[in-house]
């Protein structure tokens, strides 16, 4: 490993003094196929990443899987209680079911959801201009799970008809609200 740089899975490998393949089995947690990996082995793959400060890339991961384990939050504005609260409650709940949150404000989350950022997309309100109504249209064409809650998702409103699960606002708490829209996503997600 050269100074100041990240290790990587092959320091940890020659650290350990196993193979990667053994390594990529120990942090995925398979059993290594037909080949059973022994404690002993682990314990020295697990020694080898503490002894390194090894972290996984989880956007190599993701690329290799097809998911990113990521769901993208988009809120207008954190100074807004409500969107705040939202925002908050998702990212406490949201690692519970293996998904991280990326809390995104204003028009951000645009361009990283059209560029594969995240599994799927929670609106914590109603789009604001034409260009966020598009980008919902085509992730919904993309078939990217997004859930919308809102009250304002009616007749002359910005929010795109198909493609994503509306939670109505009303007067409910932003616990109640972040959890039903966790589930609808998750209903996207896994369906």
């Amino acid at each position: 490993m050269r100074p100041g740089s990240k290790p990587t899975i092959r320091d940890v490998a020659r650290t350990a003094g196993v193979s990667l393949t053994t390594v990529s089995y120990v942090l995925s947690g398979r059993s290594g196929g037909t080949t059973r990996i022994s404690e002993a082995t682990q314990d020295r793959v697990h020694a080898a990443v503490r002894e390194l400060g090894y972290v996984a890339n989880r956007a190599a991961q993701g690329m290799r899987r097809g998911r990113t384990e990521l769901v993208a939050v988009a809120v207008a504005d954190l100074e807004q209680p409500r969107d705040r609260a939202i925002a908050a409650v998702l990212a406490r709940i949201l690692p519970e079911h293996g998904y991280q949150a990326v809390i995104l404000l204003g028009g951000s989350w645009r361009q990283f959801m059209l560029s594969g950022g995240a599994d799927g997309v929670i609106h914590a309100s109603a789009p604001e201009t034409d260009d966020d109504s598009g980008a919902m249209a085509e992730l919904a064409g993309r078939g990217t799970p997004q859930v919308l809650i809102t009250d304002d998702a009616g007749a002359g409103s910005l929010a795109v008809r198909d493609g994503h699960d509306v939670v109505p606002a009303g007067t409910e708490t932003p616990e109640i609200l972040a959890g039903r829209a966790v589930t609808l996503l998750l209903e996207q997600l896994r369906g």
